[in-house]
């Protein structure tokens, strides 16, 4: 990559993750290198596209009862800054923390979320990273994962405009009975600049290989009579945190699903990942187990804190630091054909 185009990358998250509240960051410009076309934020013919597993890395804070979500309220600041610089179009979170859950907390400390929670606007932190501009749906199990479409780039159907629809507007597999309340992965159809596409923000479980498999089967195969949240025959974009690493010898279940899916051939190939660099940079860990993969997009993608010279949204770079999130975010310049 150029130096100056990522040094000035550096410099305006930096900035975003140094904003106060009071000041949100200015629209940020990506490396010319990023974007599909070349064109500058605001004026393009590409669409911004990110996922992040927010997700804290502080275990010893964010353990129980914030389940390691995002619990710090600077990190959640930091995050929100970065990301109202980079104003995607299209955002998956994963890992939110559901702000209902507060009620049962006796929070003490001043720096985490629940901390006089009861005053807090916007209440909901999926709202609070994404802000006013947003069409979010979250869930139908523990709101941890959530979407969001900028009102300017479309629609989610069966969400107003600006909306935050929470378990609604969604489509998704029977949860599978092995699994517990909290893994999740759902779709959402939307119409991006006219365009129908079907997004998925996919969360699968990360200790249980059964109920990771048996999600995967939802999202590919289809589950319990239920057909797959994923349709070929459609305008398909998934992303998330599969929690899997699929480009290593190692193999189980989850994989073996993920693979006849995912890669060069198939239904559907890499936007990020082995597209991105060969071998991909890790998002987590030294694993690489976010990925984001399409039928119909091109592009590029970046993994920030991993591609020379990024920082992550949090601020920090590499692998799991304390102070931020545990997973490298990564951030797209796509484009939609016939847009």
């Amino acid at each position: 990559m150029k130096t100056q185009p990522v040094l000035a990358l550096i410099l305006l998250l930096a900035a975003a993750c140094a904003a106060s509240a009071a000041e949100p960051p200015r629209p940020m410009d990506f490396p010319p290198e990023l974007y599909a076309g070349g064109e500058s934020a605001g004026h393009k013919s590409t669409l911004t596209v990110v996922t992040a597993n927010v997700g804290n890395a502080d275990l010893f804070r964010c353990g129980n009862p914030y389940l390691y979500k995002l619990c710090v309220i600077s990190v959640e600041q930091r995050v929100a800054a970065a990301l109202a610089s980079v104003r995607p179009d299209i955002v998956a979170l994963q890992e939110v923390f559901d702000d209902d859950r507060c009620a049962n907390i006796k929070e003490k400390d001043k720096g985490k979320v629940c901390y006089g929670y009861e005053t807090r606007e916007p209440r909901h932190q999926a709202r609070r990273l994404l802000g006013p501009d947003y069409t979010i749906v979250c869930d139908n199990r523990s709101h941890f994962e959530c979407l969001g479409v900028h009102k300017d780039a479309g629609v989610i159907l069966g969400c107003e405009p600006g909306g935050l629809c929470r378990g609604t507007a969604m489509i998704a597999a029977p949860a599978p009975a092995v699994c517990d309340e909290h893994p999740a992965i759902f779709a959402v159809d939307a119409e991006i600049r006219g365009l129908p596409v079907r997004i998925v923000n996919a969360h699968p479980s990360a200790s249980n290989r059964q109920c990771r498999t048996e999600q995967l089967q939802g999202l590919f195969q289809g589950y319990q009579g239920a057909p797959p949240v994923a349709d070929a025959k459609r305008n398909m974009l998934i992303m998330g945190d599969l929690n899997l690493h699929p480009f290593s010898d190692f193999t189980d279940s989850s994989i073996e699903i993920w693979r006849a899916y995912a890669g060069e051939g198939k239904d559907y190939y890499y936007l990020s990942g082995p597209a991105e660099h060969d071998p991909p940079y890790p998002t987590n860990a030294g694993r690489t187990i976010d990925h984001v993969i399409s039928n119909f997009a091109t592009g590029k993608c970046m993994t920030l804190g991993r591609a020379p010279e990024t920082p992550r949204f949090d601020g920090t770079h590499g692998d799991t630091d304390p102070a931020g999130t545990d997973h490298s975010p990564i951030v797209c310049e796509l484009r939609f054909p016939g847009k």
